[in-house]
């Protein structure tokens, strides 16, 4: 068998900190070699211990979770820090990547789900659940959004249908009705959105109406 793998608890709670101490040692694989109840206590043993992975509550005091999960990651590279979270919220969850996790678990996962994250964060794989996995997704492509090169306000030219088919829009109408509005076929309305979107580098048909609605665009 290869060798077991070392991990380390932090968590303010003691029942939920003894309780996991207890339950890893029937997992033949994983040897908890130490715990702590504050983040600084952690850092400070983990600095002697050199666990290969280590559990960290995300609101500790004396340091919480992100601020030791940085710190590990500026001093002690080779640790995966796996984030024990009360919210799965994705602005949390960025702030966790970003600080360095490996992983995020709801406390309110199973047992199990915290092991297969355990195994494979330490194979080198970071893990999250699939609704998790969907937010990250959201969020990059948010950020890949405000990346998107910035056209000079005075240089967008919407010609007078786009602004109907837009004024149209702002009143909830689907293409079928916008099409019928303007004696035009839906495929029509739909080729009017597309270039409305690609002159405007936005993407969907609600952020076309509010670039309209911040710039009087829309009739009363």
């Amino acid at each position: 068998m290869d060798e077991a793998i070392r991990v380390f608890i932090a968590d303010d709670n003691r029942l939920l900190r003894e309780g996991l101490v207890a339950m890893l040692a029937d997992e033949q694989d994983i040897v908890v070699i130490g715990a702590a109840a504050t983040g600084r206590k952690a850092v400070e043993q983990i600095k002697d211990l050199r666990p290969e992975v280590a559990l960290i509550d995300i609101g500790m005091p004396a340091k919480d979770g992100i601020e030791v999960t940085q710190e590990l990651r500026r001093d002690f590279p080779e640790v995966k820090v796996i984030i024990l979270g009360m919210i799965d919220l994705t602005d949390e969850i960025m702030a966790c990547i970003e600080a360095g996790a490996a992983g995020y678990v709801l406390k309110e996962a199973s047992f199990d789900y915290l092991v297969e994250t355990i195994r494979s964060v330490h194979r080198g794989e970071s893990f999250c659940s699939p609704r998790m996995a969907a937010s990250l997704f959201s969020r990059i492509a948010e950020l890949a959004s405000a990346r998107l090169p910035k056209i000079p306000k005075n240089s967008i030219q919407l010609t007078p249908r786009e602004l109907d088919v837009i004024n149209l829009i702002a009143k909830g109408l689907p293409n079928k009705e916008i099409a019928q509005r303007l004696a035009i076929e839906p495929q029509t309305v739909k080729n009017h959105i597309h270039n409305i979107l690609d002159k405007l580098q936005l993407q969907n048909r609600l952020a076309a109406v509010q670039y309209a609605r911040e710039r009087n665009l829309l009739e009363e």
